[in-house]
């Protein structure tokens, strides 16, 4: 599971995320990354916030922080407008160069205690398209910095094109599931990951082709109750890999 940095006080992030690993052993699962948020270009104190977390996955042995920090909005009080004035639409040469000298010096950190830093594809960020993250990855030069692909997040701002795995260089990323519908800018994620504009089947296709995302996170981060979606979501990803593999349904990579 991702665990979200919302569930940890930060002031001590390695005695909660010890904590939240002891309840995944007793359910019966693992935490594979511990989400982050930053606001590297307007509040650069948020980056010692990213570090507390990376340091709390190198000593619990989490292999992976997921999240944004290069948040960038016109008025912050119409964030959730049109995310299509936002983000990599305003930013500057040097709002990349900030967020990326921030990821540079928080990557060496991470590596040093084995940790892969995750760059999501987050609407008004600077990275709120495969492009614009591929551009800040290519800034920060670290191997152990991946993206992590969530195609939903980007399709109000750009088309739907799983052949933007390409601009990642074939190195390992991350990929969430879940689906939207585009609406004047925004996504509306209250849809299973089956409906939507997004063609799901095509990204898992072009992601195990190319062998380079070791796990996919079922999300849901729409209206009502989650458990039914997430479950339908978790179905159709079997299914998908099924039909890829050629496995039965459920024994597929995970």
């Amino acid at each position: 599971m991702e665990l979200a940095a919302c569930h940890l006080d930060l002031s001590d992030a390695t005695r909660d995320l010890g904590a939240a690993l002891a309840q995944a052993r007793d359910a019966g699962t693992s935490v594979y990354c511990l989400g982050y948020w930053g606001e590297f270009i307007g509040l650069p104190e948020t980056v010692d916030w990213v570090r507390r977390a990376i340091e709390a996955c190198g000593r619990h042995g989490v292999p992976m922080v997921n999240g944004s920090a290069g948040w960038l909005v016109q008025e912050p009080r119409l964030w959730d407008r049109d995310w299509r004035k936002n983000g990599s639409a305003m930013a500057t040469d040097e709002d990349y160069a900030v967020v990326a000298a921030a990821y540079r010096g928080l990557a060496d950190e991470a590596a040093a205690v084995g940790v892969r830093i995750g760059i999501e594809v987050h609407p008004n960020t600077v990275h709120d398209t495969v492009p614009a993250a591929a551009r800040l990855l290519s800034l920060i030069d670290r191997r152990n910095v991946t993206v992590t692909l969530d195609p939903a997040n980007a399709v109000p701002l750009a088309p739907d094109d799983p052949a933007e795995l390409a601009l990642l260089g074939g190195g390992p990323t991350y990929f969430h599931l879940k689906n939207c519908l585009a609406r004047e800018g925004v996504a509306d994620f209250t849809v299973d990951a089956a409906n939507g504009v997004v063609d799901n089947y095509r990204w898992l296709a072009a992601l195990l082709a190319a062998g380079t995302c070791p796990a996919v996170a079922v999300e849901y981060c729409g209206a009502g109750d989650p458990h039914p979606r997430l479950s339908a979501a978790r179905r159709y990803l079997d299914d998908t890999l099924a039909l890829l593999t050629g496995r039965p349904a459920g024994r597929g990579p995970q």
